[in-house]
């Protein structure tokens, strides 16, 4: 699968996830709900990891699992302040507003990472934050 359709797939759960996270937080408190889906996550994704042959670590990669480490330190940090977040305040305007890490992901991927800046990824990045504000306002 091409990865815009990964994409895609990505966009469609992570939709269909808030709904479902707020509709629990109704019920349950943000660190009862929190584990539950964490735990789902890693329950599933392992599984997934180890039938498609995935889970192995490459020799002489240590580098590469201390970036996963810490990019794991900043998602969990990502999805407690979206629980946090979540539980307290509306849908339409907590995931605008948490949507915002896709112009600063695209943002950080320019300036950390050398991918280019063309003129209509710039309009893209900005339109993409003019929508959130508009969207959470």
């Amino acid at each position: 699968m091409n990865y815009v359709l990964w994409a895609i797939v990505a966009m469609v759960s992570y939709s269909f996830a808030f709904l479902f996270i707020k509709v629990a937080l109704r019920g349950l408190p943000t660190f009862t709900a929190l584990p539950i889906s964490i735990v789902t996550l890693m329950v599933t994704a392992t599984t997934l990891s180890t039938v498609f042959g995935e889970w192995r670590i490459p020799e002489h990669t240590t580098r590469h699992v201390g970036f996963a480490f810490v990019g794991g330190l900043f998602l969990a940090s990502a999805v407690l302040g979206y629980f946090q977040a979540l539980s307290a305040g509306p849908v339409s305007i907590v995931v605008p507003i948490f949507g915002m890490f896709l112009v600063g992901g695209a943002t950080l991927g320019i300036v950390f990472l050398g991918e280019p800046l063309t003129a209509k990824k710039a309009l893209g990045i900005a339109f993409g934050a003019m929508a959130v504000v508009l969207i959470a306002t």
